[in-house]
């Protein structure tokens, strides 16, 4: 249950959706089974960031830390561009054929 602001130096108590932003994140507690058959099953854990925090910060999940709060990038800082020569496609599991 969501109790306070995710923000650690925030005291703000959480009282209603339409206030702050609302982050949800899907948990897989299994971590090193090859076999899915023996996976626990995923839940989903949800943090909130009150008005004041939203409009600074945001959270990320980091290995080992869990969800944390950092700033949002500036206006004035230029976005960071990746030539497309850079990326490489995703594998797809499997296409699907349209009807003409």
């Amino acid at each position: 249950m969501l109790k306070k602001c995710a923000n650690p130096l925030c005291p703000n108590a959480f009282r209603v959706l339409s206030q702050g932003k609302l982050f949800q994140m899907e948990v897989d507690d299994f971590v090193g089974c090859a076999n899915r058959k023996n996976r626990s099953p995923r839940r989903v854990e949800r943090y909130w960031l009150c008005d004041r925090c939203c409009s600074s910060l945001t959270l990320i999940f980091e290995k080992g830390r869990g969800m944390v709060t950092v700033p949002l990038p500036s206006p004035k800082t230029p976005l960071t561009t990746v030539p497309l020569g850079t990326m490489r496609a995703a594998p797809q599991a499997h296409a699907v054929r349209r009807s003409p």
